[in-house]
């Protein structure tokens, strides 16, 4: 049974706010994320990568976000379905324990964590550990999916929608695109795909 695919910073975990919060503190000419109209916004805004990096694990951002709304929900109902969660996330500037910990506080169910080395794609990444691939992708970052299309992994592939992903309008806002892993989670249901996940309904009022 092929897995489901998750990346965690912005489609589980609520990275951006958090980020911008502690950007601004030393960038005052940060605009808010919904301006972020590209993924390297450090590039954006002439910070360092390694600066970059060192601002969110400083102000240990990745021990303290919350998680994005309805998420956790969302995914005790694909687990619920049988299918097993690999979480796939582009952590390897921090220390893999704070993104286990993170987790575990949250109570997020997942059957494996992949955290990519830098320097590496997710498809790299995950291509050793699942040759056979998965059955969805889920990612806020197109190159991701590209990447795991390309490598043969993975067939459906679905973008969280997010300012720096607009460009893509090949992903369809109900189709291929959703503003969050919940409507992803409640399209499916909607579209009568129990046969196919076996998902449990949700509450209506989870709705975003």
């Amino acid at each position: 049974m092929k897995p489901i695919a998750i990346d965690v910073d912005d489609v589980i975990a609520e990275l951006k706010h958090a980020l911008y919060a502690s950007l601004k503190k030393r960038y005052p000419n940060v605009e808010e994320p919904s301006q972020w109209s590209r993924f390297d916004i450090h590039v954006r805004y002439g910070i360092p990568i390694k600066e970059f990096l060192s601002i969110i694990l400083e102000d240990n951002l990745l021990a303290t976000i919350p998680m994005v709304r309805g998420a956790l929900k969302a995914m005790h109902a694909l687990k619920d379905s049988g299918r097993p969660l690999v979480l796939i996330t582009s952590r390897g500037y921090a220390p893999p324990a704070i993104t286990n910990a993170w987790l575990n506080a949250q109570g997020a169910p997942y059957d494996d964590l992949i955290i990519v080395p830098e320097g590496k794609t997710k498809a790299e990444a995950a291509i050793t550990r699942y040759p056979e691939g998965f059955l969805y992708m889920i990612d806020d970052y197109p190159k991701n999916l590209d990447d795991m299309k390309s490598a043969g992994l993975v067939k459906n592939t679905v973008l969280i929608d997010q300012p720096w992903n607009q460009h893509r309008q090949d992903y369809r806002a109900g189709v291929s695109r959703f503003d969050s892993l919940e409507s992803f989670v409640m399209s499916l249901q909607r579209e009568n795909f129990k046969e196919h996940l076996k998902l449990p309904s949700l509450p209506l009022d989870m709705v975003c």
